[in-house]
């Protein structure tokens, strides 16, 4: 009896080591994740800084050229 107790404890110890390892790669996994996160979430920052900076190009770009555009018909009526 004293054997299949020290059996049963053994492989409830194995057990436990196993267990303890998939949560250390679970966790190990988890920070990864959150860490791509990060990165995401700076890469999609950059992207939404970079729209603003061409949204208020293209709004001056469109500015000049409606004036450019009123010049010529103005020279053009003349």
């Amino acid at each position: 009896m004293e054997q299949r107790q020290g059996q049963s404890l053994q492989r409830t110890e194995e057990a436990m080591r196993r267990l303890g390892a998939a949560i250390d790669r679970l966790e190990s996994a988890s920070a990864r994740v959150g860490a791509g996160d990060l990165l995401l979430a700076g890469e999609l920052r950059g992207a939404r800084d970079d729209y603003a900076r061409l949204e208020e190009t293209t709004r001056v770009v469109s500015a000049r050229l409606d004036s450019t555009i009123d010049r010529l018909r103005d020279l053009l009526e003349e």
